[in-house]
């Protein structure tokens, strides 16, 4: 990083954490039912961007499988990495294992690949977000020691994701009076991404400090190395190298939560790891954004 790509990388990063900031210090002051923002997001604003983006840029089919197989590749590495080290210091693998594998490539990762690298960026940025949620719903649930892999078909972003495919496939030209509504709702879904983050931060605790942190910090910077190896084997390059790496890099899903939540008792263990993994990703990604963009 030099001091000349300083203010280009404020324009990338601060314009998302100073809105993470924002819901973050929202909390303090009123308290709000945060889960319908989420449900909004989730089953209404999410599936209608992800119709719009990808009903409207050139889709490559080869590109397209080997993203899927570089963020299957990392996430599957992660786990045979994270199972070692959770049996090495002898810890519950389905408390740990999860927010070390499973990033924030959503609500952090989304923003931040469109203001580093523009509407294609976001385009791809998209793929690895349904490629990432695909594997948590399924796999991420696996390891919490459910079989009710059924939660998958509950997501809308899969419905939304083969609509948009087949639309783009098929090159359909989608009218305007539906065209214009739907992309409204989509541009709702970065910004209340970003809010529900910070307010979300707000309400989790660290706890068990030097774990959390060693795990959080493993989720960036394994994620960081990993995406670097996977995206020179499998050939991507350009913008949807830098994508792939950048996702990888991110720290916790706050999903992690959500699940553990749902299937665990210590769920306050999984929050403190993605706060510190959050902590971690504020001194840490502005030198991989830096790397990527120059």
């Amino acid at each position: 990083m030099t001091l000349s790509s300083i203010p280009q990388l404020a324009n990338i990063v601060l314009p998302a954490f100073l809105v993470i900031a924002a819901g973050f210090l929202f909390s303090k002051t009123k308290r709000i039912d945060i889960s319908s923002i989420n449900d909004l997001v989730v089953y209404v604003t999410t599936p209608c961007l992800i119709i719009s983006s990808l009903s409207n840029f050139t889709m490559n089919p080869s590109v397209t499988a080997k993203l899927f197989i570089s963020i299957s590749a990392v996430i599957f590495s992660t786990i045979i990495i994270g199972g070692l080290l959770t049996r090495a210091l002898r810890l519950d693998s389905r408390i740990y294992i999860p927010p070390m594998v499973f990033a924030n490539t959503g609500n952090l990762g989304l923003p931040l690949c469109l203001f580093a690298f523009g509407q294609y960026g976001f385009n791809i940025a998209i793929l690895c977000v349904v490629s990432t949620m695909l594997l948590h719903y399924t796999v991420g649930i696996f390891i919490l020691g459910s079989g009710n892999l059924r939660e998958i078909f509950k997501l809308p972003l899969i419905y939304a994701t083969v609509a948009g495919i087949i639309i783009n496939s098929v090159s359909f030209d989608i009218p305007v009076i539906i065209d214009r509504p739907v992309a409204l709702l989509g541009q709702i879904t970065i910004p209340a991404m970003l809010f529900s983050l910070g307010y979300k931060l707000s309400e989790m605790k660290l706890s068990k400090l030097w774990l959390s942190f060693f795990f959080g910090s493993a989720r960036i910077f394994l994620g960081f190395i990993l995406g670097v190896l996977v995206v020179n084997i499998f050939g991507l390059k350009g913008v949807e190298a830098k994508v792939v790496i950048l996702e990888c890099s991110m720290p916790p899903a706050v999903f992690n939560f959500v699940l553990a939540e749902k299937y665990l008792t210590d769920s306050e263990t999984v929050a403190s790891i993605i706060v510190a993994g959050t902590v971690v990703s504020l001194a840490v990604l502005p030198f991989v954004i830096s790397y990527l963009v120059n």
